[in-house]
């Protein structure tokens, strides 16, 4: 029998007890380092629901934005994550996929309490950075969260070949698939609060901020978390969790199934069965995911479920005009940013489908200049982009939508700069309307994002040089735009003050 010595190597063994390492800051033997434990403290594979609570108001912000039009991808490495911005189509939103609309729950408060380092690195890993050394020194912390609902993407998945070509993806690890939308605190506690019900942080204050402590780390407002007023709602919708899925390697096989010549195996990827009662409830499935798809800017997920929907329903396919399913892939062909195969699909169906007067040409023609601006993104005519940017503008004047400092200016500009294209006539409005009189709305875009001095400058420059060209007296020219400024709604919100500076 071989026996193994503590001290000495017996000839003809193999085991061996392997090197302590240094003592542990816990005082536990550096063995430790050598279990599974602690090889895999922090493995994202282990932690693919992470709090982001460590993230600043910037961070979160960011995140939004860049929820609000792409999957959010990331390299995820050890307790550090990165959100990869630039890992997105800026011309294309959705090209990688989008977030469905929230799912709101009723919630409850949740607490979680953080006793030492295991605690920390199970359930807050990326805070291990910023927290790991109070709590190695002996601190505890409580948090408290609520979760007032979910967003989930409308892909399942995200394959490498999908980010291939696009620098901004490089290291790119895992997808954000879902996130958790409400509100959390989490501060240093002396011990532990057990009491149901009971809140360290305001929650169930009713929006009077009445904490007891004040948190280190915050997201939301825990005491809006049981309004009933839009104020109340807005603020408890800050991300507070991830759920992270690992991108896979290679190509979406369901992609390549698709493109391939009909076959037993790419009939079977295409979801198609026999019997056909199912075939027309897999068909109906199919088409309205592409309509979900494309609720969320999804396009390109959008014409996937078109193509497998085709492929269940070969006489009444959405590439046939005749057909008026063809309209949702016209919408879907735009938003993948196939605006002219979209618009040339769209004007088959209105041909088709609509009644005199409608279906003249030039009433086709302004229906189908509707869809451009609602649904078409990536290249576009300078008609097209023109059309696009006045009305996303005259929207945000309006306060039907609301867009970011740099939106408006990103749209502003494109106004700018086609400003030399020609209307097609006396009455083509879209055009003369976009180039003539957007002074009127491009400010209140500005105003209602909140740079009252940006949407003075450009009421200012524009008005004068469209109402008052010939004015000699420039410092006259100026209080009248200084005057007229407020009168428009958009700019309220700035008033006279701001107008004045």
């Amino acid at each position: 029998m071989c026996l193994l010595s503590l001290t000495l190597a017996v000839p003809g063994c193999t085991g061996r007890i392997p090197k302590s390492g240094p003592t542990r800051e816990s005082g536990q033997s550096g063995l430790m380092n050598e279990t599974f434990a602690a090889k895999n403290a922090c493995n994202p594979d282990n932690h693919l629901r992470p709090f982001i609570i460590e993230w600043d108001a910037t961070d979160r912000s960011s995140f939004e934005a860049y929820a609000a039009n792409d999957v959010v991808v990331v390299r995820y490495e050890g307790c550090n994550m990165t959100v990869l911005e630039e890992c997105r189509n800026d011309s294309v939103r959705g090209e990688q996929g989008a977030y469905k609309p929230v799912e709101w729950t009723s919630g409850a408060l949740e607490k979680l309490n953080i006793s030492n380092q295991g605690e920390l690195v199970a359930k807050l890993p990326l805070s291990v950075g910023t927290l790991g050394g109070r709590v190695a020194g002996g601190e505890k912390f409580s948090m408290e969260y609520f979760v007032a609902g979910t967003r989930n993407s409308t892909r399942s998945a995200v394959y490498r070949d999908d980010l291939a070509g696009n620098p901004g993806c490089d290291g790119a690890t895992h997808f954000v698939y879902g996130f958790n939308l409400g509100a959390f605190a989490l501060g240093s506690v002396t011990e532990f609060v057990a009491e149901a019900g009971v809140s360290l942080y305001g929650f169930g204050a009713g929006g009077k901020n009445e904490r007891s402590r004040t948190a280190d780390k915050q997201g939301g407002d825990l005491g809006t978390c049981k309004g009933d007023s839009a104020k109340d709602v807005d603020g408890c919708k800050s991300p507070i969790r991830l759920t992270l899925r690992p991108i896979r390697e290679g190509a979406n096989p369901e992609k390549e199934a698709m493109k391939a010549p009909e076959s037993q195996e790419s009939l079977n990827a295409a979801g198609v069965i026999n019997a056909k009662m199912e075939m027309s409830e897999e068909a109906r499935s199919r088409m309205e995911a592409a309509q979900q798809k494309l609720t969320s800017r999804d396009g390109k997920g959008c014409l996937a479920e078109l193509d497998a929907y085709d492929k269940l329903e070969p006489k009444r396919k959405s590439t046939d005009g005749k057909n008026g399913i063809a309209q949702y892939r016209a919408w879907c062909l735009m938003a993948a940013g196939k605006c002219d195969a979209g618009k040339v699909l769209a004007r088959k169906v209105l041909e088709n489908f609509s009644q005199p007067p409608s279906n003249s040409p030039e009433q086709i023609d302004k229906a189908v200049e509707n869809m451009v601006w609602q649904h078409c993104q990536g290249k576009m005519t300078p008609r097209d982009e023109l059309i696009k940017a006045s009305m996303v503008l005259m929207m945000a004047n309006s306060g039907t939508t609301k867009l970011t400092v740099k939106e408006c200016e990103d749209n502003y500009k494109l106004i700018l700069k086609h400003k030399d294209v020609k209307p097609n006539d006396d009455e083509d409005y879209s055009i003369i309307n976009a180039q003539r009189d957007h002074y009127a709305w491009v400010p209140g875009c500005f105003s209602r994002a909140g740079d009252c001095e940006r949407a003075f400058a450009v009421f200012k420059d524009d008005f004068i040089a469209s109402r008052l060209p010939d004015m000699k007296d420039k410092a006259q020219a100026e209080q009248i735009a200084r005057q007229s400024f407020e009168g428009f709604p958009g700019n309220k919100k700035c008033g006279t003050k701001t107008a004045a500076k």
